[in-house]
């Protein structure tokens, strides 16, 4: 017993050394433990002990370690030697004036070019050093053009265009050095998925020269007023076969390309004693565009030519001061009205009578809807005799007496209805004493809606002091009520 007792306690504390690693049991193998592999006890331990094995956790062996630690080396070593993805770049931009030659007030157009990374996009976009004052040039909005894929040499990349329209109101020569501000945009791909990046950048443009030259003085037109373009315009009369004091509209149309000026006048024929002429009217006036009309009365039958209308500009493709010319516009003149009169003879062939055609007979909305009133109280009363001898044949056969007396009432209600509906009808027509005009409203001020003569038939619908609102055809409006006769219509 006592030895029994010592090996349990023997084997006790050889268990707790299992757990806590003593030197003294050891219940693993040793050349297994050098391999990395655990080797089992020698002897199972009870089963309260195997469930504290389960719930402890292993040691890591040296051997796994050792492999973990390989691993994130080179994994450290893969993401340094990984090229790291580098973001677009601005590679250079330009500004152009398009014409190259430009003169004072010419409207022109600013080409700007910004090269980029191949794919990128830009946003955004602001220039910085650029002429902006607005007594020396106007410039609009840049405008977004057909960008281009560009290859030079080994390198591609992309090209994004914008356009601005632009007017200089004074002579310039001076040299810019405009930079450029933009968020570049990128495409950036992870596995199976991509994203947008965008990244701020700015640069400095290519230097940009801006001439602008005053217009020249040699070969000005006196009634120069500043049109710098192509310019052409075009007219017309309202008729070419007139007589002294009839009113004629000669009509012109100035249209081009470029700037009519802020001033321009539209053009006119001179003045001529021959006619009588009123200010031209202008109809529209846009940037490149001009209408307007003018009236010419010819005072005698020498008034045969209406003079031609000019306009001067100047043409930058040229360099010259040019003028466009409509007219000069021709009219005649026929035989006078009393002159026709005379001449004309009419001839009337008595040898037999014309039988006239037959006049066609025309039904108005008014004579249907007295109609329509005045039939509606005979068919209430024939329908209630109808009535009346279908419900006495109905009865008679069974009871004559209640026959006899339900079809002598029915018989009384419908004539008595029909003649009330008649009397109702002939009090409710009017007639107008005198000519009338209708009105929208219950008052002298209100709209004339149409105007009722003498004799008329209408029917009053309702009053509102000394106004009457009626009906005239279907038509409704206000009238006076001393307009309409006092006496029902028979």
């Amino acid at each position: 017993m006592k030895c029994k007792g010592g090996r349990r306690r023997e084997e006790g504390r050889g268990r707790a050394g299992w757990w806590q690693g003593s030197a003294s049991k050891k219940p693993f193998d040793e050349t297994l433990l050098r391999a990395g592999t655990p080797a089992l006890p020698t002897r199972l331990p009870s089963f309260s002990s195997a469930t504290q094995n389960l719930r402890a956790p292993q040691p890591q062996t040296d051997c796994e370690k050792g492999w973990r630690c390989k691993a994130g080396r080179w994994l450290c070593l893969l993401l340094l030697l990984a090229p790291q993805a580098r973001a677009g770049e601005i590679l250079g931009g330009r500004f152009k004036t398009v014409p190259d030659s430009l003169y004072v007030n010419q409207a022109f157009e600013i080409h700007f070019e910004l090269e980029v990374t191949f794919g990128s996009e830009v946003e955004d976009v602001r220039i910085t050093d650029f002429p902006n004052n607005p007594e020396l040039i106007t410039v609009g909005r840049l405008e977004p053009a057909a960008g281009s894929r560009v290859t030079r040499g080994t390198q591609t990349f992309t090209v994004h265009r914008f356009i601005a329209k632009a007017r200089g109101h004074q002579p310039i020569d001076r040299v810019f050095q405009p930079h450029v501000h933009c968020m570049l945009v990128e495409r950036r791909n992870a596995g199976f998925f991509s994203h947008w990046q965008s990244f701020p950048k700015q640069k400095p443009l290519e230097p940009f020269t801006l001439r602008v030259r005053p217009l020249p003085e040699a070969g000005r037109p006196a009634d120069f007023s500043g049109a710098i373009g192509h310019f052409r315009i075009n007219g017309r009369l309202s008729q070419h076969s007139v007589q002294p004091g009839d009113i004629v509209t000669l009509s012109l149309d100035l249209i081009g390309e470029g700037w009519l000026g802020d001033r321009a006048a539209m053009p006119a024929p001179p003045a001529s004693p021959l006619f009588k002429s009123y200010p031209p009217k202008e109809l529209l006036r846009e940037a490149t565009h001009l209408k307007s009309e003018q009236v010419f009365i010819p005072q005698s039958t020498n008034a045969t030519e209406i003079a031609a209308a000019r306009f001067s500009f100047f043409n930058p493709a040229t360099e010259r001061y040019e003028e466009c010319v409509t007219g000069p516009f021709r009219l005649t003149f026929g035989a006078t009205p009393a002159a026709a009169a005379a001449e004309e003879v009419r001839v009337i062939d008595t040898a037999r009578p014309v039988a006239s055609p037959p006049q066609t007979q025309l039904i108005t909305r008014e004579q249907v809807g007295q109609t329509l009133r005045h039939s509606v109280p005979l068919l209430v009363a024939g329908g209630g005799v109808l009535v009346a001898f279908f419900v006495f044949f109905l009865l008679a056969g069974t009871h004559r007496l209640l026959a006899a007396s339900v079809g002598l009432l029915i018989l009384a209600g419908g004539l008595g209805m029909g003649y009330r509906l008649r009397s109702k009808t002939t009090l409710a027509t009017r007639h107008l004493a005198r000519r009338a005009e209708v009105r929208f409203a219950p008052s002298q001020e209100g709209a004339t809606l149409f105007t009722l003569n003498p004799g008329s038939t209408v029917v009053p619908l309702e009053q509102a002091g000394p106004w009457v609102r009626i009906d005239a055809a279907g038509r409704r409006g206000w009238l006076h009520a001393d307009t309409l006769e006092h006496d029902a219509a028979p």
